[in-house]
């Protein structure tokens, strides 16, 4: 490599370091942490929790979705526009004019909940991922900023994949309030570091995540 080259390449790590800096996550716990997943499905991001995580942590927006699934052992979560939820079902079903409306003008939102059984990796074969261990700390917290993002736990109807369902969200879907960044502010109220400039893409915030764990 030339010389020319490996400054670019100091240059660019400097930058990256400057702006989106790895440091220690409080809720990040490699050794004996419990799993959390994200993943990337195109264009829009999902956080999938275990059901114990619901049980042991949740409050009674939770308790609802135990009891509407009750066979599931994960729950994937998403936050998002609501006409571009309902209107994309796949990222081939995705227009400009949708994207523009979704992303230019504030919109009303809705949570996305969508449920499987045994592994995640298995249901979502298609989709980048990674999973990182965390506290029970950072799990409570999660579940609240979860939680907090919904204003009901009556259904609106069924969901884009698989079993699931859409409910009324709180907070207005724009080009800085997207679907990736609730997941990573999830992350970040937990502890769990996430640079808020990667995360307005789902496949910067794979990115982003990759590199730190």
């Amino acid at each position: 490599m030339s010389w020319k080259r490996w400054l670019v390449l100091v240059l660019v790590l400097g930058f990256l370091t400057r702006f989106f800096p790895l440091g220690a996550s409080d809720g990040y716990d490699r050794d004996s942490g419990k799993p959390i997943w994200i993943f990337d499905h195109g264009y829009h991001a999902g956080l999938v929790l275990v059901r114990s995580t619901l049980e042991e942590f949740g409050g009674d927006h939770a308790h609802a979705w135990l009891a509407q699934f009750p066979e599931a052992d994960w729950f994937e979560f998403g936050w998002g526009d609501q006409g571009f939820y309902f209107e994309v079902p796949t990222l081939a079903d995705v227009t400009f004019a949708i994207g523009a409306k979704a992303l230019l003008w504030p919109t009303d939102s809705v949570m996305h909940v969508a449920v499987g059984r045994g592994s995640p990796w298995s249901r979502f074969v298609h989709s980048e991922g990674i999973e990182i261990p965390v506290t029970d700390e950072a799990l409570r917290e999660l579940l609240v900023f979860v939680e907090a993002g919904v204003s009901s736990t009556e259904q609106l109807g069924d969901g884009l994949y698989g079993k699931s369902a859409f409910y009324k969200a709180h907070g207005a879907y724009h080009l800085f309030q997207t679907c990736n960044s609730w997941v990573s502010q999830a992350l970040r109220a937990a502890g769990v570091k996430s640079a808020p400039a990667p995360s307005v893409l789902s496949s910067g915030l794979l990115w982003d995540l990759k590199r730190r764990y």
